[in-house]
């Protein structure tokens, strides 16, 4: 029953991602929000049910009265433009595997290029990179499935890079980066004065641990497969890391990710998951990692940065998350939590939830893009300037 109830869910949403694509076509203004909205109002129907369906959508979407005038005419004109896309697909002549591995190949390392530019290349290499740039900016919702896996493989080669911080301690080396005077001049006393030998040194790195505490509930269906893919490329790119998901229960899935192949892995957490697209109390959910966990497994300390992935939404009591929330900050190097609603240029940490975990978050990040993840690669290892309780 509840494998029926995932698949349903994931078609409705994918079905939704592009009804929402044709419709911004049409001059509808259709972000991440009425995309959540959306699927929230259809979780009760199914496909054959198309006047309630048609009905739910319209009252969602339909933001003027000429939208809703004529929104039944847009999505009958959606559904026929998607069976032709979908018989065309079946007649059309497969491109050969070596060309598609060869472009695929391009593309991920255009992509690659682009996520190590400095700031100043950036400026100046913008043409060079226009195409990679669209993909950058294009909303994971509205992503290919060829998109996803190119994506996912440059995130996995970025995550190990993400994890490492410099640290102030230096170590010897034989690349000619840097030249260590005070071990050089060392060296030179010891055999009589004089210098027969440059040194050199580069900083060592110190590896972080990395906590991942993921959202599953039904607000977050549009998004929780893509952040379970994020979490499975850092999950298989370094030791150091802990993940639990979470609705209105915490369940740690750390050894369901590793090593195992993505959809596998990602069935094997909705089977382990019963409240998967249910409701969500985060603050409970954090309590019972702050006291089963934290102490117990010693799963947080100065080491660790705590990434925490949803979109805020509560049904509990907002002390909860206030409790949890002050000693997860307390305990930790640094908290980063990613809201893929935050995207929006009009978004506010409005709901409970969110405002009542503000004043324990180093960093409130959107998550809707690889632009924006490039940013919190970027987060990931610096040092903490807030202290608990500012906003």
């Amino acid at each position: 029953m509840q494998g029926s109830y995932l698949e349903h869910q994931t078609e409705i949403s994918a079905y939704i991602v592009l009804l929402c694509q044709f419709l911004r076509k049409k001059g509808y203004v259709i972000g991440p929000v009425e995309q959540v909205d959306a699927i929230l109002a259809l979780g009760g129907y199914n496909f054959n049910e198309e006047a309630k369906f048609i009905l739910a959508l319209q009252t969602v979407l339909a933001k003027n009265k000429q939208q809703y005038i004529h929104f039944k005419e847009n999505y009958l004109e959606f559904k026929h433009q998607l069976k032709q896309a979908s018989d065309s697909k079946v007649k059309t002549r497969k491109t050969p595997v070596k060309n598609r591995a060869r472009q695929e190949q391009e593309r991920f390392d255009a992509l690659k290029s682009w996520l190590n530019l400095s700031k100043e290349k950036e400026i100046k290499e913008t043409a060079s990179f226009s195409g990679v740039e669209v993909l950058a900016k294009k909303e994971f919702t509205d992503l290919s499935d060829d998109e996803v896996r190119l994506i996912m493989r440059l995130l996995k080669k970025m995550a190990l890079k993400a994890m490492r911080k410099k640290s102030r301690l230096k170590k010897l080396t034989k690349h000619r980066s840097k030249i260590d005077l005070k071990r050089t001049i060392r060296q030179s006393l010891r055999k009589g004065g004089d210098i027969q030998q440059l040194l050199y040194s580069e900083p060592k790195h110190k590896k972080l641990k990395l906590l991942l505490l993921c959202d599953v509930s039904k607000s977050m269906d549009l998004f929780s497969r893509f952040f379970i893919h994020l979490i499975y490329a850092f999950q298989n790119s370094y030791d150091k890391i802990e993940t639990f998901v979470f609705s209105t229960a915490l369940h740690r899935v750390s050894d369901i990710l590793n090593g195992h192949d993505f959809e596998n892995a990602f069935q094997s957490i909705s089977d382990r998951v019963p409240q998967w697209s249910g409701g969500t109390t985060i603050g409970e959910c954090l309590e019972d990692f702050v006291e089963n966990y934290s102490y117990r497994y010693r799963y947080l300390d100065k080491k660790t940065i705590v990434l925490i992935l949803s979109d805020g939404w509560d049904t509990g009591k907002p002390t909860n998350i206030q409790k949890a929330m002050h000693h997860i900050f307390k305990s930790s190097r640094k908290v980063i939590w990613l809201n893929p609603l935050a995207g929006n240029k009009n978004f506010s940490p409005e709901v409970l939830g969110m405002k009542s975990a503000l004043p324990y978050i180093d960093e409130l990040a959107p998550a809707h893009n690889l632009e924006s993840l490039k940013k919190v690669l970027l987060l990931i290892g610096k040092r903490r300037k807030k202290i608990a309780g500012q906003f």
